[in-house]
């Protein structure tokens, strides 16, 4: 089953985003593929697909043209197909896209004999309702997005309840809707899967036979004379002085350290096997136990101090944690099954036969270009 672009969502999944980003996106074109001469090089449409036949499928006995498929394609993609796209990959994946166009079509018109009606106002009030449901930091930090791009709150309502696009996705809503009934997911329903699937929510922890360490380097180029190396091994020498002294070694890595894993973890690179360090350095670090910091320790990169940090044990995501998310991609899943359910039962009343057949497939074919969203 191909995938459609109608799904069960909020008014806000379905258009927050888009209003939002809609002036962001009106000044940009898609990223063109550009020839040494600067000029954009895109194939139109029509010549990119002139290769299919004049009838690319039927439903209910009625011809689908290729012109329908191209018209409707050029408004998806109106600067074309980049140029370095082979024409066997389109050859291949023609029979697809088609299917995905026919399809989409079939929907569109079920959903229009519903004669389902969606107004301004009705995308408003729900918009309204997704947002008395947040939690006050999630309204903050949206008024805090679309602070910093000049909107407000019920600016942005307002121009979503006048969207058209919107208004359309809402319609497909309440038509699956209408069809599917109304979902629900348990709390014993995400129990379950959690207890079915206890591994996607466990970290294994460290792995057998492996050391977890941080470090400070106080780094040496590559072929450096005696007196570099000396004043390298005077700095980690201060450093593991004051380490004696009590000083925070993860602090001291954020300061001094050469290593990117100094200011990025405070020197923690994690945990590492044997074999995965230069010898000197894998040398001190498992020879030490937990929370011991070794001396100076020279390899070619420099002068290191290493501390041995306490592995880190194998942990499970308490049921709690996860349980509403659970039930939201539950919900998610069940929903999309259903739409899909009632896409192929619409597909199948409509007698949809695709006419357009696939050359046999070369090796390495990547996958499908979506007919857009």
């Amino acid at each position: 089953m191909k995938k459609m672009k109608y799904v069960a969502m909020s008014a806000l999944a379905l258009g927050m985003g888009v209003a939002l980003n809609a002036a962001d996106e009106a000044k940009q074109s898609p990223v063109p593929v550009v020839n040494p001469a600067g000029q954009q090089s895109m194939i139109p449409v029509a010549k990119a697909f002139d290769f299919l036949p004049d009838t690319i499928a039927t439903v209910g006995g009625k011809a689908i043209t290729k012109k329908e498929f191209i018209d409707e394609f050029s408004k998806r993609m109106p600067q074309g197909i980049p140029a370095q796209m082979p024409i066997e990959m389109l050859k291949m994946q023609a029979p697809q896209i088609v299917d995905q166009f026919v399809t989409q079509q079939v929907v569109d018109k079920a959903i229009a004999d519903a004669k389902i009606t969606v107004t301004p106002a009705d995308v408003a009030a729900e918009i309204k309702k997704e947002l008395a449901a947040m939690t006050p930091e999630q309204r903050a930090q949206l008024e805090q997005a679309m602070k910093m791009q000049g909107k407000t709150v019920d600016g942005v309502i307002k121009e979503m309840s006048e969207n058209k696009e919107i208004q359309a996705q809402m319609t497909a809503q309440k038509f699956f809707e209408s069809k599917i009934g109304k979902i629900q997911v348990t709390e014993a329903d995400a129990q379950k899967f959690y207890n079915e699937n206890i591994k996607m929510f466990t970290d294994p922890g460290d792995p057998a036979g492996s050391v977890r360490a941080s470090h400070i380097l106080i780094q040496v180029p590559e072929g450096s004379d005696e007196a570099v190396w000396n004043k390298a091994k005077a700095e980690i020498e201060a450093i593991a002085a004051e380490l004696k002294k009590g000083a925070d070694f993860g602090k001291l890595a954020a300061e001094k350290s050469a290593c990117p894993s100094g200011k990025q973890a405070n020197g923690s690179l994690g945990a590492f096997t044997k074999g995965q360090m230069v010898p000197e350095f894998e040398q001190a670090a498992f020879a030490l136990k937990d929370g011991e910091i070794s001396g100076p320790v020279k390899t070619q990169y420099g002068y290191h101090i290493i501390k041995r940090e306490a592995a880190k044990k194998s942990t499970v995501v308490p049921f709690a944690e996860v349980k509403n998310d659970l039930i939201q991609h539950l919900l998610n899943t069940k929903r999309a099954e259903a739409v899909n359910k009632v896409v192929s039962e619409l597909v199948k009343a409509a007698d949809v036969k695709i006419l357009v057949k696939a050359p046999a497939a070369p090796a390495g074919m990547p996958g499908v270009i979506p007919m857009g969203q």
